[in-house]
C-alpha cells in the first residue's frame, strides 16, 4: 500500500509539469519537438513547480497516509493535501499562461539578444517574426506566384512558414496600370496554393495619400 501511495504522489507531482507544458503548447507556437524534448520539458516545469510550492508544505508529498492505533496492521489511511493539490495546479496554469506569453511576445530572448547573448528569437521563422513584430493597423501588398498583386490590412496569418497563408480586409487587386480592384466582400483568404513570393509592409501614413504613386512590381 504504501508504495502505491508514493507512485501516486509522485504522479501527482509530476502531473502539474505536464499540465504548464500542454497549456504552453496550446497557446505558443512552438518549434517542432520529439517526445523526449516534451518529456523533458514537462520534467523541468515539474521541478521549477515543486521548488516554488514545496517549501509551503514542507516538501511534503501531496498523498500521504498513516496507521492509525486501533487499525488492524496493513491498514492505513490515505491523506490528500487538496490544498497543496490545489497550490500546484494553480500555479501549473499561471506558468504555463506566462510561459506562452513570453514566447509569443518574445521577452526573456528580447532582453539576451540586447546584452549580446544572443542572436535568436523564441518563434519559430523569420515569416512569424516579421508578422508578430510589424502587422498592427498595416496595410500589405502581396504579390502571387501568377504575378498578380493584391493589397489589404492583415487581419489573419498563419503561425507557420509551411503554411504561408493571408487573410486581408479591405482587399483590392492591383492591375499592371497600378489601378485598384475592390474585391466585394469581407476580403480575400491567400492559400499556400497561390504562392505568396513576397510581402510589402506599407507605411501606415503614406498608405493612403502615396499607395497610388507606387507601381506594383511585376
Amino acid at each position: 500500500m504504501p508504495n502505491s501511495i508514493q507512485a501516486l504522489g509522485v504522479f501527482l507531482i509530476l502531473l502539474p509539469g505536464f499540465t504548464c507544458a500542454y497549456i504552453a503548447q496550446q497557446l505558443a507556437v512552438r518549434p517542432k519537438q520529439t517526445e523526449l524534448d516534451k518529456v523533458v520539458e514537462a520534467l523541468l516545469f515539474s521541478l521549477v513547480l515543486y521548488i516554488a510550492i514545496g517549501p509551503l508544505f514542507h516538501f511534503a508529498l501531496p498523498v500521504g497516509w498513516h496507521q492509525e492505533a486501533s487499525a488492524s496492521p496493513g491498514d492505513y489511511l490515505v491523506v490528500v493535501e487538496w490544498k497543496e493539490l490545489a497550490s500546484l495546479a494553480g500555479a501549473a496554469v499561471l506558468l504555463g499562461i506566462a510561459f506562452a506569453a513570453n514566447l509569443n511576445h518574445d521577452w526573456i530572448l528580447s532582453l539576451l539578444r540586447k546584452i549580446g547573448v544572443t542572436e535568436r528569437t523564441s518563434r519559430t521563422s523569420i515569416w512569424s517574426d516579421t508578422f508578430q513584430e510589424i502587422v498592427g493597423g498595416t496595410t500589405v501588398q502581396v504579390v502571387l506566384a501568377d504575378d498578380r498583386t493584391v493589397s489589404g490590412w492583415v487581419h489573419y496569418y498563419s503561425d507557420d512558414l509551411g503554411d504561408a497563408s493571408l487573410f486581408l480586409e479591405r482587399a483590392e487587386w492591383i492591375d499592371k496600370e497600378n489601378q485598384k480592384i475592390p474585391i466585394p466582400g469581407p476580403g480575400i483568404l491567400l492559400m499556400p496554393a497561390a504562392g505568396i513570393k513576397y510581402v510589402m509592409f506599407l507605411d501606415p501614413e503614406t498608405t493612403d495619400a502615396e499607395e497610388s504613386g507606387t507601381e506594383s512590381v511585376r
